[in-house]
């Protein structure tokens, strides 16, 4: 059995992956929203791991689940980036959170104490 490479916090490591990418993106957008002809583009997550539920995956499946970055037809709008990054951070930390969780419980499992 694996402990620390275990599907959970293989999933929970590509969701920070995808969340850095997005942070990226985010970034990227910002950057030329000035820029004449740009498009925004948006990387696509949890629409992914949500296709991947519906076909029925194991949690071997979820982790082999990569985000998308696609491009839209739509302006660039600063408060929408805003929004998004707010949206992206609150999901780092609950991912963040898991991690912790998981392996605080990991830790109190091999030495019997819970800290």
């Amino acid at each position: 059995m694996k402990l620390i490479d275990n599907n959970h916090t293989r999933l929970l490591a590509k969701s920070m992956d995808a969340y850095a990418l997005r942070q990226r993106t985010i970034a990227l957008n910002v950057a030329n929203a000035d820029t004449p002809g740009f498009k925004r583009v948006q990387v696509d997550f949890e629409s992914e791991l949500q296709k991947a539920e519906l076909r029925g995956a194991s949690n071997q499946d979820f982790s082999k689940v990569n985000p998308r970055i696609t491009e839209t037809d739509e302006e660039v709008l600063l408060e929408d980036e805003m929004m998004d990054l707010a949206d992206t951070q609150i999901r780092v930390q609950l991912v963040t959170r898991a991690l912790r969780h998981n392996f605080q419980m990991l830790r109190a499992s091999i030495t019997g104490r819970n800290m």
